[in-house]
């Protein structure tokens, strides 16, 4: 089974370590493949200093700890995904979060089930 991790997940995990998200990410499950997009490493990146702010640890124990986190999943280049799914991902992601749109098109070029925070 392939789970798309979507970026609200991995920040979850990073700010706190040691929640429900972090247990279940960080769980050996065999058969289960934990893919996401490179998006969402630039976006870890960019909420870096948020991360620190709201996990309340030093900048050096969020960089380990985001960095832990980075092992667990497998980043694929958004460039894999095909226009049909680009197409689909756009039409259910109107009106809702367009930032997820990469998520979405890359569960269904992957015929996978999307891991995400949102409530929409």
């Amino acid at each position: 089974m392939i789970i798309v991790v979507d970026t609200n997940i991995l920040l979850s995990a990073c700010i706190s370590p040691n929640n429900r998200i972090s247990e279940i990410l960080f769980s050996p499950l065999p058969h289960i493949e934990r893919i996401s997009c490179y998006y969402a490493i630039a976006e870890l990146f960019k909420h870096q200093p948020k991360i620190v702010e709201l996990s309340k640890q030093p900048a050096e124990t969020v960089s380990m700890i985001l960095y832990s986190i980075l092992k667990q999943v497998e980043f694929l280049n958004e460039k894999i995904i095909e226009k049909e799914h680009w197409l689909e991902a756009d039409r259910l992601t109107s009106g809702v979060d367009a930032k997820d749109i990469n998520f979405v098109a890359l569960t269904l070029q992957k015929s996978g089930w999307l891991w995400t925070g949102d409530k929409n």
